[in-house]
């Protein structure tokens, strides 16, 4: 089945595939079925993922409201945008831009500039400096991305800045988000290797209870 459902996908580099994956609540959230982790990492073609209900559940009618997209500055990241703005002016649906930007923590355990401060003719930022740093130019960031799509017809618009750690962050505020769509991209390679998920891309698609529209690039 996997293999027939890449070699058809083939035949149409630019179009969809669509599937649902089983999953589990509580602990241990969303477990993806075989079959749709199989093709999630065969193919080249953008991908949506919708987990499906427990068996004999009913199937609600989909209401999707908010597309979230987790954005880092990057043109890897902003591959997805072409296909957040269509679906949102396609379905009226409001976009929030999603940045997540490292902790005070997290720049002073991955540098050494805290040991050298006090040096006598010598002057580094602290951590605090950076971590401020580093989040201003990100609101900057945000809101270039939302006047851009704006610009594009995109009606409802707005952004989100958080601090910590990104893939937690994304499915912390995607389950938070009623009725959203969460849409991402994802690196990969070609060959025997065949698709490699971005450590990101993989925990928020293996964990979210969302719909998650994933995107290769490279």
């Amino acid at each position: 089945m996997v293999s027939h459902i890449v070699e058809e996908a083939k035949k149409s580099p630019n179009s969809l595939i669509a599937m649902s994956t089983h999953g589990r609540s509580g602990i241990a959230r969303w477990l993806m079925g075989s079959v749709t982790d199989r093709v999630l990492n065969s193919t080249k073609n953008p991908m949506l993922i919708v987990r499906g209900n427990h068996e004999g559940d009913p199937e609600p009618d989909a209401d999707l409201k908010t597309i979230v997209v987790p954005v880092d500055g990057s043109p890897l990241a902003e591959s997805v945008i072409p296909h957040v703005t269509a679906l949102a002016k396609a379905l009226d649906l409001k976009v929030t831009l999603l940045r997540v930007v490292p902790t005070v923590e997290e720049f002073s355990s991955h540098t050494d500039y805290q040991r050298l401060d006090g040096v006598v003719g010598l002057h580094f930022k602290t951590s605090e400096d950076m971590a401020k740093e580093a989040a201003d130019k990100a609101l900057v960031y945000l809101k270039e991305l939302e006047n851009t799509l704006r610009k594009e017809g995109v009606a409802l618009v707005d952004h989100r800045l958080v601090r910590g750690g990104a893939a937690n962050i994304i499915i912390d505020i995607a389950q938070e988000t009623p009725d959203n769509l969460v849409a991402m991209t994802t690196h990969g390679r070609s060959g025997p290797a065949r698709w490699t998920l971005g450590s990101v891309a993989d925990r928020v698609v293996r964990h979210s209870g969302d719909p998650v529209l994933v995107v290769r690039t490279g």
